[in-house]
């Protein structure tokens, strides 16, 4: 395990700006199960809430024909076709459920925002690993997080695909893992570490390894999978391999809070440290890079020296 800097705890800043001065207990062990809504965009106020399910798609001309519940105070339920983005588009099945927000276009249309699948199982999946996780936080010394030697943490997250991945799903292979979001401004940050990222999938496949490649979001309000689908794209990013995921804000939180990743919510902007892990097909943590400049060649070589691949 490693140790917070004694000038600040990422972890505490995190928790503190969720949970609130309430009792300092609370940033040590982290949010109690009650207090954790691990609803899927919830606390997003843009536009207004729709529900519903999409009845047909047009991905050339990006719409989605949804039928929507009632959205009290605005609009009784009825079917209608929205503008979404590319990424939202090719995410999209016919006879899914969706949460979205709906906000006016330029042209006096509809658009939706900020969509999120709907889906019990998924749901299901989001607490009870959020559970384990919270558990393994409780556990952790005090000023401790995760790091080379370590057992890695549990996780389920939905992925750019907005299909759930869990940290289980993951194992049997290699997992390079780092921690970004998309509206990040500097370029020696998040940009940074995503091409490395791409550069060292690409000495993979060259290689032909087996290796997973997973991108956590530390914006979930605002990276949603649709968002984080067209940001792979933008960066040329592909394959089966690699998943950017997002999630639920308790259980970004309670991520970043076990591998000591601060990010600290400003205007328009996350202030963070970062993170790149390289984690067995086991699940332990071999290898951990805290800067965004770290080489994808000695990852490739710690990778190529694994038993199995």
């Amino acid at each position: 395990m490693q140790s917070f800097p004694e000038h600040i705890s990422g972890a505490n800043v995190i928790l503190k700006r969720f949970c609130g001065p309430v009792l300092f207990l609370l940033l040590l062990v982290g949010c109690s199960q009650n207090e954790q809504n691990l609803e899927l965009g919830a606390g997003d106020e843009e536009g207004y809430l729709l529900v519903g399910e999409i009845k047909w798609i047009d991905e050339a001309n990006l719409l989605l024909k949804v039928a929507h519940e009632d959205i009290p105070g605005f609009m009784p339920a009825m079917t209608m076709d929205f503008g979404v983005s590319e990424g939202d588009s090719q995410n999209a099945e016919v006879g899914q459920r969706i949460k979205a927000r709906m906000v006016r276009d330029e042209e006096g249309g509809f658009q939706l925002m900020r969509i999120w699948p709907l889906n019990e199982e998924d749901a299901s999946d989001l607490k009870k690993y959020n559970e384990r996780l919270q558990k393994q936080l409780r556990e952790l010394p005090l000023g401790r997080y995760l790091g080379e030697g370590d057992d890695s943490a549990d996780f389920a997250l939905l992925d750019h695909r907005g299909n759930i991945v869990t940290s289980d799903d993951l194992r049997g292979r290699p997992l390079v893992m780092n921690f970004i979001f998309t509206r990040c401004p500097d370029a020696n940050m998040c940009p940074l570490s995503t091409s490395k990222r791409g550069q060292l999938q690409k000495l993979v496949m060259e290689a032909d390894l087996p290796v997973n490649f997973v991108s956590v979001s530390m914006d979930p309000e605002f990276d949603t999978p649709g968002v984080l689908r067209q940001y792979a794209k933008a960066y040329g990013i592909e394959g089966d391999d690699f998943y950017f995921v997002t999630g639920p804000k308790p259980a970004i939180l309670n991520l970043l809070r076990s591998y000591g990743v601060t990010a600290i919510e400003k205007v328009d902007t996350i202030m963070h440290s970062l993170a790149t892990m390289l984690i067995d097909q086991n699940g332990e943590i071999l290898m951990r890079s805290d800067k965004s400049s770290w080489e994808p060649e000695a990852f490739l070589e710690k990778l190529e020296s694994l038993p199995g691949t």
